[in-house]
C-alpha cells in the first residue's frame, strides 16, 4: 500500500457541489464516511487466513462503492469558499477519525496471516488517485 487517502484529498473531493438533484456536498461526505467505517469495520473482523478470506466478498463490494462515491464527487462542480468552509468545520475532524481508525487496520493486518491479501481488495481505497 502506497499511501493512505490522505485528509487533504479526501477534503478536496469535497469540494464538489451538487446540483438539481445530483448529491450534495454532504451527501457525497456522508457516503465516504459510511463506506470508511464499513472497510474499518470488516478489516477489524480479520484475526486470521479464514477470516481474511470471508471478508474479502465484503472489501470488494466496499471498494466498489468507494470508487462509485469518487465517479460521482468528480462529476460536481466545486462549492463557494462559504460552502468548503463549511463542510470543512463540519466534516474535517469525522473524516480524520475515519481515515486514522482505517490507518490503525491497515498497520495490524500486514502482520496478520491472510491479512495483505485482503488490503489488496481494497487498493483503490488505500492508494492515492494520481490525475
Amino acid at each position: 500500500m502506497k499511501a493512505i487517502c490522505s485528509t487533504v484529498a479526501v477534503l478536496a473531493l469535497i469540494g464538489l457541489a451538487g446540483a438539481g438533484g445530483a448529491p450534495t456536498h454532504d451527501d457525497i461526505i456522508k457516503q465516504m464516511l459510511r463506506v470508511l467505517d464499513t472497510i474499518a469495520t470488516t478489516l477489524a473482523s480479520i484475526t486470521n487466513q479464514e477470516s481474511a478470506d470471508a471478508a474479502k466478498p465484503e472489501l470488494q463490494k466496499s471498494a466498489k462503492e468507494w470508487l462509485a462515491v469518487r465517479a460521482q464527487a468528480e462529476k460536481l462542480p466545486p462549492p463557494s469558499r462559504e460552502q468548503k468552509e463549511r463542510l470543512d468545520k463540519e466534516f474535517k475532524e469525522k473524516l480524520e477519525v475515519a481515515q486514522k481508525k482505517l490507518a490503525g487496520e491497515v498497520i495490524r493486518l500486514k502482520n496478520i496471516p491472510g491479512g495483505p491479501d485482503a488490503l489488496k481488495e481494497i487498493r483503490s481505497v488505500l492508494v492515492k488517485q494520481m490525475k
